[in-house]
C-alpha cells in the first residue's frame, strides 16, 4: 500500500489517523499509546517547571484521554495514555499551556519543547507493563531519585499517585 510518503506498513492500513513531521505517525481508532517529548535544546527543567507540565498531564486526565502513566524529567518527558482525542491535538494542548506556562515562570520568550514527539503503539498487555516499568524506574535510571516513591513527578494509575 503506498501514500505520498511511499511504501507503508501494517499499522497505517489499520490507522484511522496518520501524519508525517520528521517521524511517521499512526493512530488507531482505540488503543494505548507510549508517548515521549523532549525540551528544545535539552533545556532544563527545574522543579517547578516539572510541577507545571506534571499538573497539566494530571489535568488532562479523563478530558483528553485515560492516563495510565507519566513522568516528567529533567529534560524529557513519558507518558501512557488511552487518547479521546488525536494525538496531535493532545499534544498541542499540552505543549502550547506548558510552554507559555514556563516561559511566564522564566520571564522569558522561545520554544520549550522540540517540534516533534516519539509515540509509540501499545500491542499488547507485556508491553503495556514494561512501559509502566520502565517509566516507574526512569527518575531512578537518570539518579534523579533512589526509589520511584520518591519522586514527586512520576504518576502509574492505582500504583503511585506523584505529587506526594
Amino acid at each position: 500500500m503506498k501514500n505520498r510518503y511511499g511504501s507503508v506498513g501494517q499499522a497505517s492500513r489499520l490507522s484511522e489517523l496518520t501524519w508525517r513531521r520528521h517521524l511517521p505517525h499512526y493512530q488507531l481508532s482505540s488503543g494505548y499509546y507510549f508517548i515521549t517529548f523532549s525540551t528544545h535544546d535539552r533545556f532544563q527543567l527545574q522543579p517547578p517547571q516539572r510541577d507545571c507540565v506534571f499538573n497539566a498531564l494530571c489535568f488532562l486526565d479523563t478530558k483528553k484521554y485515560e492516563l495510565y502513566a507519566a513522568v516528567a524529567l529533567n529534560d524529557h518527558v513519558h507518558m501512557v495514555i488511552n487518547p479521546f482525542e488525536s494525538l496531535p491535538k493532545i499534544m498541542h494542548s499540552i505543549k502550547s499551556f506548558t510552554a507559555h506556562e514556563i516561559n511566564k515562570i522564566l520571564e522569558r520568550k522561545g520554544n520549550v519543547w522540540q517540534n516533534e514527539s516519539y509515540d509509540r503503539v501499545i500491542r499488547d498487555e507485556d508491553e503495556f507493563l514494561e512501559k509502566l516499568n520502565y517509566i516507574a524506574n526512569n527518575p531512578i535510571k537518570a539518579s534523579l531519585a533512589r526509589q520511584y516513591e520518591d519522586y514527586k513527578w512520576l504518576y502509574i494509575k492505582g500504583w503511585i499517585t506523584g505529587n506526594s
